[in-house]
């Protein structure tokens, strides 16, 4: 069951992060830690102890086959989301004076005549 939950954990990983690459307004502070600290290394450690489970196992039965295949597919998933949202954070633009202030004071004009 769990190669089976990291498969789908990479998916929605990799979805996720080819929505941010397409469309930027979903490139925010909680999807970057959704990819970069949840779903990334969920995916990799629930298939790491599928496979490590399996490491000395030679049987090649069909069930087992099936969840190394999956394993791996996770995994992959999972390097390939974590490589994109990396880059997307590698080449952003920064802005020059900071983040603008969300309660700027404004400032009061008066006219004279």
């Amino acid at each position: 069951m769990l190669a089976f939950a990291s498969v789908w954990m990479g998916l929605a990983c990799l979805t996720l992060s080819m929505v941010m690459l397409l469309y930027r307004p979903y490139f925010t502070d909680l999807n970057i830690w959704l990819i970069l600290w949840l779903g990334s290394p969920g995916t990799l450690c629930f298939a790491g102890m599928i496979l490590w489970v399996y490491r000395g196992d030679d049987a090649e039965e069909p069930g087992v086959v099936a969840q190394r295949i999956q394993c791996k597919v996770a995994i992959a998933e999972a390097l390939v989301a974590a490589a994109i949202v990396y880059s997307l954070i590698f080449n952003a633009q920064t802005l020059p004076d900071g983040l603008p202030t969300p309660l700027a004071t404004p400032t009061i004009t008066t006219q004279t005549q």
